[in-house]
Formats: structure tokens, C-alpha cells, sequence
């Protein structure tokens, strides 16, 4: 799948990883915020940019995801102090649900799905790799760029899970609320206990600093196996629920 830099025309960008396991986004460009205003209208331009289209579900369906890290530095040093990542997940969506699409709608189906169902598999593998099991950050980019919100002591991560009322809706609902039920249960690297000392210094006036980046939902043929048009749905393969004890 492609990455694109959304405050940057669209830019392409690559993933890389250093020495030490941490995933650096090349080409990225970080834009100053000085204040709040300034915040939303990158936020905005930002979300202009994505890649929206009309679905059976939906007059304006995002067929992306969509991360916003926010990168807090020193004065002077510039070194980085903190990063709060903003996540915008696309909805999943079943086989029925694009049966009168085009083929690339089918294929933007079936890659978003694809990376929420990677994103599901690290989740379990972190819930039950005590043992040091081995976490598949690299099955896809969505995954490999959020890989430093579950591998780090500091980090913490709080869900916003949307739901339809609709009865049609049904099957989406319960699968979104045992993602996040699952997301609720799993202590991320004992976050819960984890404290720095490091995370008492004092607040910087350095204006903080926004990237914007859109994993594009086009995955190069030579990358990807053949699958059906629709790809797997998400909530035919196993879905995440709570293990009885």
C-alpha cells in the first residue's frame, strides 16, 4: 500500500526502520502550529486531501486511514519531548456491502480491511505474547507506523469506537465493540504501571509541530496476492472476543 503526505500535495512516502527497531517515515513534512487555530486549519487542509468516495453505506466514505502525529519539541534542542498520534480508522465493510461497486472500490474494501485486520492480530498477539511471542507489526504500514504506540513503556492509547443504531448494522456494531473491548483489556507494554521520571520536565514553548499522513488504499499487485473482489472481511475471521477464563 502507498503512504502519501497529506500537507504536503500528496507526496510519497516510505517507511523505513533503523538499528534499534524504530520506524522512521521519510519525506514526511512537519508544519509549526502556534496555536489552536492553527491547529484545526491544518487539520482541515489535511482532511481535504483524503480520498473520499460514495459506497451502498455511505454519500462520503473515507477509503482510508488517516494519522495525525502531533510532535511536541524542546526549545532550542529541538529535541523530541512527546508525540500524540490522531487516528482515523476507515470502516471495515463486508463483501455485501460492495457488491455493486467498481473494482477499485472493491480493492479499497479490501485493503482497508486487510490493514484493520493486522492491526487486530498485533493487538492479540501483544494480549497473549507474555512469552515474547512474535507480533507481526510489518504485515502492514497502518500497523508498522502505530508499532511505537504499542512497544513503548510511556505510551498510552485510548479507543473512540463508532457504532450504528441501525438494526441493518448489526453485524459491524458487534464487531466494533469487541475491537475495542479487546483494545480495553490489553496493557501495552504495562502502561498502566509505567511512569518516567523523564515525563516531569518542564512543558517547552516551543510551538508544537503536525504531520499528516494518509496510507492509501491502492497495494501494488506485485505486493499483494490475488484475492477475491472484496478481499476478506474483517468480521468473518474470528472476531476478537474475550477469552473465558
Amino acid at each position: 500500500g502507498r503512504i502519501q503526505d497529506l500537507l504536503n500535495n500528496r507526496f510519497r512516502l516510505k517507511l523505513l526502520e533503523d538499528g534499534k527497531g524504530e520506524v522512521v517515515i521519510t519525506g514526511l513534512e512537519e508544519r509549526s502550529a502556534n496555536d489552536a487555530a492553527e491547529f484545526l486549519r491544518l487539520i482541515e487542509e489535511g482532511n481535504r486531501e483524503r480520498t473520499t468516495h460514495a459506497t451502498e453505506k455511505n454519500d462520503t466514505s473515507s477509503r482510508s486511514h488517516a494519522i495525525c502525529q502531533i510532535m511536541l519539541r524542546a526549545k532550542g534542542t529541538n529535541k523530541l519531548k512527546g508525540k500524540l498520534s490522531l487516528v482515523d480508522l476507515a470502516g471495515s465493510e463486508r463483501g455485501s456491502d460492495t457488491k455493486s461497486h467498481n473494482q477499485q472500490r472493491r480493492t479499497e474494501s479490501s485493503d482497508i480491511n486487510t490493514s484493520l485486520l493486522a492491526l487486530k492480530e498485533c493487538i492479540r498477539a501483544l494480549d497473549s505474547g507474555k512469552g515474547g511471542k512474535h507480533v507481526p507489526y510489518r504485515a502492514s504500514k497502518l500497523t508498522l507506523i502505530l508499532k511505537d504506540c504499542f512497544t513503548s513503556e510511556l505510551a498510552q492509547t485510548s479507543m473512540i469506537a463508532t457504532v450504528s443504531p441501525g438494526a441493518s448494522s448489526a453485524d459491524h456494531t458487534i464487531n466494533t465493540l469487541r475491537y475495542a473491548d479487546r483494545i480495553k483489556e490489553q496493557k501495552v507494554g504495562d502502561m498502566s504501571n509505567a511512569r518516567s521520571k523523564s515525563q516531569k520536565s518542564t512543558p517547552s514553548r516551543e510551538p508544537p509541530r503536525k504531520s499528516m499522513s494518509s496510507p492509501a488504499t491502492l497495494r501494488s499487485p506485485a505486493r499483494s496476492p490475488r484475492r477475491p473482489a472484496g478481499g476478506r472481511d474483517v468480521g468473518d475471521i474470528d472476531p476478537l472476543e474475550r477469552e473465558e477464563s
